[in-house]
């Protein structure tokens, strides 16, 4: 019988989490720095930013493990306003 370590699991996911958000938060700084240069309102870009940062410490709790194992960045972003 294989035993799960919930704990062990949902550490790993916000992990990969972690690492699969790098790029698009990179690419919002780009997105802000463009529109602060351009004299445009960064609020959209600002939001984007803050919600990408605390994706991780959204509770995983709700989600089966076969879920988890599954659980990607851009799942999460569909699920954004349930999130």
């Amino acid at each position: 019988m294989i035993i799960v370590n919930r704990d062990k699991a949902e550490q790993i996911v916000r992990e990969r989490l972690r690492i699969e958000r790098e790029p698009e938060l990179a690419a919002l700084d780009i997105a802000h720095l463009k529109t602060l240069e351009e004299g445009g309102d960064p609020s959209e870009v600002v939001e984007n930013k803050k919600f990408l940062r605390a994706i991780t410490e959204i509770e995983l709790r709700d989600f089966s493990l076969v879920e988890l194992e599954s659980l990607t960045l851009e799942r999460l972003v569909v699920l954004r306003p349930q999130v």
